[in-house]
C-alpha cells in the first residue's frame, strides 16, 4: 500500500496545487469520480463502478478519487507523547458514500479520514503500488 503522502501525489496526476485529481472544477467530479448523492443518474448508484468506468487522471489512474476510500499505510494518531497508536490507518480518497454535492471535502486530494485497520466494509479497499526499476 501507498503511504498517505504517495497517495496524494499519485491522486494528483502531475497537476500541483489543485483540489481535485482533474484540477479545481468541482462540476467535473461526475467524470472522475463515483460518489454519492446522482440522484440514480449513474449505474452505479449504491455501489462501486467497474475499474476504468470513469476518466483517468494524468498519471493515467483511475478512481483516485471516489469509489472506495483507500487504505494508506500511515497511522492516524499519536498519543501526547508522540508514540504511534497502532489502530487506526488513514484512508484517502471518498468513495460511492460520499456526498460530494454537499460534502466536497472527501473528494479532495488532501481530504483523509480514518478507521481501525481491523475495520471491512465495502466502501473501503486498497491499491497496491511497486517500485520502478
Amino acid at each position: 500500500m501507498p503511504t498517505g503522502k504517495e497517495w496524494e501525489r499519485a491522486a494528483r496526476g502531475g497537476l500541483e496545487n489543485k483540489e481535485y485529481p482533474w484540477g479545481d472544477n468541482k462540476s467535473l467530479a461526475r467524470d472522475y469520480a463515483n460518489y454519492s448523492e446522482t440522484g440514480g443518474k449513474d449505474k452505479w448508484d449504491k455501489q462501486t463502478a467497474l475499474v476504468g468506468s470513469l476518466k483517468p487522471n494524468g498519471y493515467g489512474l483511475f478512481d483516485m478519487s471516489g469509489n472506495v476510500w483507500e487504505w494508506c499505510d500511515d497511522w492516524y494518531d499519536s498519543d501526547q507523547a508522540g508514540r504511534i497508536r497502532k489502530i487506526r490507518k488513514v484512508l484517502r480518497g471518498g468513495s460511492w458514500l460520499s456526498k460530494t454535492l454537499l460534502y466536497a471535502d472527501s473528494l479532495r486530494v488532501a481530504s483523509r479520514k480514518e478507521d481501525n485497520s481491523f475495520n471491512r466494509y465495502d466502501n473501503l479497499g486498497f491499491r497496491c503500488v511497486a517500485d520502478l526499476p
